[in-house]
Parts: C-alpha cells; sequence; structure tokens
C-alpha cells in the first residue's frame, strides 16, 4: 500500500505518461494488493491456530489441577488416619508393656553408662567389638531379648576381667606414629604393658605407648613381670589417666623453654656467675695454700704469695714510719687482686631476680593480650604467658640464691686473708721496733 501511495504521488507530480505505462502500472498496483491480502490472511490463521493451542494447553493444566487437588485430599485423609492407628498403636503399645516401659527405659540408660564405661575401659582392647553390642540403647524400640543378654553378658564380663592378668596380641601405636601388632600384658582395668616393658595408654579404641614412661626403675619392673622372672608391677588406680596426665607433664628442657628468652638469658648470667665464683674459689684456695706455707718460713718471704709480698715491702723500711707505711702500700696493692670477681659475682647476683621480674612482666602482659584477644574461654591460651612469668621468677631466684651464698662465703675467706695480711704486717713492725730497741739499750 505504501508503495501504491508513492506512486500516485509520482503521478501527480510528474510529467503525463503514456496510456500503455498507466495500465501496466495498475495491474502492478492490483498483485501487490493479492499479495497483501494474502499475507494478512495466513497471519489471521496463525494467530488463530496458537489461540487454540494455548486454550488446549489451559484446559490441560486445569486438569492436572484438579487431579492434583483430589491427590491431596486423598493424602491428607491417609495421613489422618496413620494418626489415628499411631496413636491407637501407642495407647495399644502402653497398655500391653504397662511396668515394662519403665524397665527398658532404665536398661536403655544402663546400656548408654555401659557402653561409655567400655569405651574408656583397657579391657576393650582384649574384646575390641563388644561396644556395638550396646547399640540399641539410641533406638527408641524395644530391646530385644538376645540385647538384654547381651547388656547381662557384656557387665558379666567386665567383672570377671577386672579381677584377670591377661596376655593377648593387639595393634599398638608407638610413639613415631607407627602401628605394630605385639603382644602386650592387661593387669585388669587398670595397666596395659608391652612386651618391652612400656607402658600403653587405651585411647580412641586403640592402645598407645605413652611418649613419657614413669621413672624410678618402672620400665625394668615391667620387663621383669612379662618375662617372669619379677613378681612387682606398678598399677595406675586411675585405669591409665594418672600415666596420661604424666606424659604430658614437661621434663626439664621443656619447662626452661617456657621461660623463654629471659630465662636463657637468666640461665647463661647463672653459668657465668657460676665459672666467676668456681674460678674466684680455686684462686682463693692457692693463695691461702701458699700463704699457709709462707707462714710456717716468716724469715723467708717469696714474692709468689701475698704474705711475702707485704713481708718484703716492710722489710725495706729503714724507720718503724717507713715501714708502716711499705706494709700499708703493700696491703692496698693486694686487696683489689685479693677482691677480684666478688663485684661482678654480687653484681650477677642482684640481676638475676630483676630479669626473673622483666620475664614476669613480659609474661603477663602476653597473657592479657590472649585475654583481650580470645577470651577467658579457653584457659590453654593463657597458659604459655603465666608459665613464662612463673618460670622467669624460679629461674632468676635459683640462680640469685647460690650466687648470694657464694659471695658472702667467698667475701669471708677474703677478708680473713686480708686480716691475716694486716696482722703479720703489724707483727712485722712490732719485731722491727723491738730490735731497734734492744740496739739502742745494747749501745747504751
Amino acid at each position: 500500500m505504501k508503495r501504491a501511495i508513492k506512486v500516485l504521488v509520482c503521478l501527480i507530480l510528474a510529467v503525463p505518461v503514456q496510456a500503455n505505462e498507466l495500465q501496466l502500472l495498475l495491474q502492478e498496483v492490483r498483485a501487490e494488493a493479492v499479495s497483501d491480502r494474502a499475507a494478512d490472511t495466513e497471519r489471521i490463521q496463525a494467530f488463530k491456530g496458537d489461540h487454540d493451542r494455548q486454550r488446549a494447553l489451559l484446559e490441560e493444566a486445569r486438569v492436572r489441577l484438579a487431579e492434583a487437588e483430589q491427590r491431596q485430599e486423598e493424602l491428607k485423609q491417609t495421613f489422618q488416619d496413620n494418626e489415628v492407628a499411631l496413636t491407637e498403636h501407642s495407647d495399644r503399645l502402653r497398655i500391653r508393656s504397662g511396668q515394662l516401659g519403665e524397665v527398658f527405659g532404665v536398661v536403655k540408660q544402663q546400656a548408654q553408662d555401659v557402653r561409655g564405661l567400655l569405651n574408656d575401659s583397657m579391657i576393650s582392647a582384649q574384646y575390641p567389638d563388644r561396644v556395638d553390642r550396646l547399640s540399641f540403647a539410641d533406638h527408641r524400640r524395644i530391646p530385644t531379648l538376645s540385647e538384654l543378654e547381651d547388656l547381662w553378658f557384656l557387665l558379666q564380663q567386665d567383672m570377671t576381667a577386672t579381677g584377670q592378668i591377661a596376655t593377648f596380641s593387639a595393634p599398638v601405636v608407638l610413639a613415631s606414629g607407627e602401628t605394630l601388632s605385639m603382644n602386650v600384658v592387661r593387669v585388669g582395668p587398670f595397666t596395659v604393658v608391652n612386651d618391652q616393658g612400656l607402658y600403653l595408654n587405651y585411647q580412641d579404641s586403640q592402645l598407645r605407648v605413652l611418649p613419657v614412661q614413669p621413672d624410678g626403675g618402672a620400665v625394668k619392673q615391667a620387663q621383669a613381670f612379662v618375662a617372669g622372672t619379677g613378681d612387682t608391677l606398678r598399677l595406675d588406680p586411675s585405669r591409665g589417666n594418672l600415666l596420661a596426665l604424666l606424659s604430658q607433664t614437661p621434663d626439664l628442657k621443656a619447662r626452661l623453654a617456657q621461660g623463654g628468652l629471659v630465662g636463657y638469658l637468666i640461665l647463661a648470667l647463672g653459668a657465668l656467675g657460676l665459672l666467676v665464683a668456681l674460678w674466684k674459689l680455686a684462686v682463693m684456695v692457692n693463695v691461702e695454700f701458699r700463704i699457709r706455707g709462707q707462714i710456717q718460713r716468716v724469715d723467708e718471704p717469696l714474692a709468689d704469695n701475698p704474705l711475702g709480698r707485704v713481708l718484703l715491702s716492710g722489710q725495706q723500711g729503714v724507720v718503724p714510719e717507713d715501714t708502716e707505711l711499705r706494709v700499708d702500700e703493700a696491703l692496698l696493692r693486694e686487696a683489689p687482686v685479693l677482691e677480684r670477681g666478688l663485684t661482678l659475682l654480687k653484681l650477677v647476683a642482684a640481676v638475676a631476680p630483676l630479669l626473673g621480674l622483666l620475664g614476669t612482666v613480659t609474661g603477663m602482659i602476653g597473657t592479657f593480650q590472649s585475654i583481650t584477644l580470645f577470651g577467658t574461654g579457653d584457659p590453654k591460651l593463657m597458659a604459655g604467658g603465666i608459665s613464662q612469668a612463673l618460670m622467669t621468677t624460679v629461674l632468676g631466684l635459683c640462680v640469685a640464691i647460690p650466687l648470694l651464698f657464694c659471695h658472702s662465703l667467698l667475701g669471708a675467706r677474703c677478708r680473713r686473708m686480708l686480716q691475716l695480711l694486716q696482722q703479720k704486717g703489724l707483727a712485722l713492725l712490732v719485731d722491727q721496733q723491738e730490735s731497734r730497741g734492744h740496739e739502742h739499750r745494747h749501745v747504751a
């Protein structure tokens, strides 16, 4: 149609054409009009077909909805009937069971308690599948006669095995994580040892070698017991709990590691102080030995000991005043030599507790930081800071106390030697004065 309108507009605006050309144009316009009417008819027919299909689908959906609603009603009625039947059966079961319902409840509770006991019992290492026979404790149904007999049998088995010493083969988890099958000896529910005398613990349904064995010859005693050459064995009355706690107790190396950097610094200072104290003690013993030898030979002073050097200095004096000055000078020279190292020893003894206090403060800071970040729900998060605080204090005191005794002992010996030197120096001065007095009287 648009094309025809354009053609007519062209005819009006254009110059006149010939008659045959107009006739051809008219025929072309008619043909296009017929084609447009045919296309419109086809579109109308297609639309009607789609409308019929949509109507059929709608009817089909309505039918399915009706069937679903009918099925819903049927299921609802069935559910109601089942509820009524279940209530009737429950009432009938309660009436028929009577007081047995309470009995069955007690039996299930007892089975749960026994199952918890068997899970932690070392006897279960010899009978590993017996806990599964108490699975009826988790069911709502009434236990059968065989299940009740299993409960009775397991109770009787546990009581009997409690008083027995049994040898059997079982898989054992070593400290390295490797699992090996070996012969073990079970003493009631208290203790289990392997053929090497190592104590075992029953955990997570497995026998495990304790990482820390009891000391005091317990392992050798267990080896003799397993071999049949001994009749004594240490038992754990807590059924392995004390030995498990013993394995978690840190040894000396772990204790020292808890002190951290401050703890190692305290130990280093303690070692330094101990070396100084031993060196000073050896020096003073040597000096005392030489002084005792010099006392026996007062008339022959030697320069290899403090007393000999004091006597040599005193003998160089001409008059008593000169002798006294020379003796005092010699004593002043010998005092720093004898007291050498005591100041360092006293300093280390004083610094060690201060470092322990420093470790205590840093440990408590770490503890409060853990509390700030994670709260107080888990005490293990605070254990590291508290351990550092306590261990540094202990290390500081353990270093300071012996060093203070060493300082006091060495200081007393040093003062005693200085007093001895002073006494001998005064004795030399007195001897010179007496000898000069005899000379004056002899001259007179």
